[in-house]
């Protein structure tokens, strides 16, 4: 289960990253620079980064204390 969550994670981290690129084109734009729009998008791609960020913190500790099938108690 933990899986799906950090494939989510990432997911998530690759399209605020495409988001901030995009942010940056609308800035860098010569003729029509796009302010506001840039700082719309950047503000998303913020929320977007730290929940997918989150969700990969938390699949990769769901994953660390996960205990093996195997180690049963010896008595």
């Amino acid at each position: 289960m933990f899986w799906i969550r950090e494939i989510a994670g990432w997911l998530l981290v690759a399209v605020a990253m495409y988001l901030i690129r995009f942010a940056l084109i609308f800035v860098l734009d010569i003729e029509t620079p796009r302010i506001v729009e840039a700082g719309v998008l950047t503000f998303a791609a913020l929320g977007l980064l730290r929940a997918g960020v989150a969700l990969i913190r938390i699949s990769t500790a769901a994953r660390l204390f996960r205990k093996p099938a195997d180690s049963a108690p010896k008595s």
